[in-house]
């Protein structure tokens, strides 16, 4: 396993090494602390410390490679730029004319109160039937 450790070792630098002579920029003194290594079962998880993208690093037959590990956040942004786009068209939608609360008028608060008088009255009257009804069949009123 120390061999397979010293080979990744080597993978990586060289790894490295190519990237960075393929942006054919030099590299700055913080370049070395960019990629963090985590042992972990199976292999090593490496992470980006200059992205925050982390892969799954492991021997296969004769070489090392590594996958990128599904990042949440990136469906996280998704979703929070979706909801952020919904609320401003909502924003948009209440500052239309016609779109704010309007309190009822005299004449839609007569015909609700109304609708409700009507409907208390006809439950006073079931009620009352059904007190008529109990007090017929309770023994106590039969002598």
């Amino acid at each position: 396993m120390k061999t397979a450790a010293a080979i990744f070792a080597l993978a990586f630098a060289a790894s490295l090494a190519s990237v960075s002579a393929s942006a054919q920029t030099p590299a700055s003194p913080n370049d070395s602390w960019r990629f963090k290594l985590q042992k972990v079962e199976g292999g090593f998880l490496r992470l980006d410390a200059q992205t925050g993208q982390v892969s799954f690093c492991r021997e296969r037959e004769t070489a090392w490679s590594c996958e990128t590990v599904a990042d949440d956040r990136a469906a996280l942004e998704a979703e929070i730029k979706r909801l952020t786009d919904r609320v401003a068209i909502l924003e948009r939608q209440t500052n239309e004319p016609g779109s704010r609360f309007r309190a009822p008028s005299d004449q839609e608060i007569e015909q609700v109160m109304g609708f409700f008088e009507k409907m208390m009255k006809r439950f006073r009257g079931v009620v009352e039937n059904l007190k008529k009804d109990w007090e017929a069949d309770t023994p106590l009123n039969k002598s």
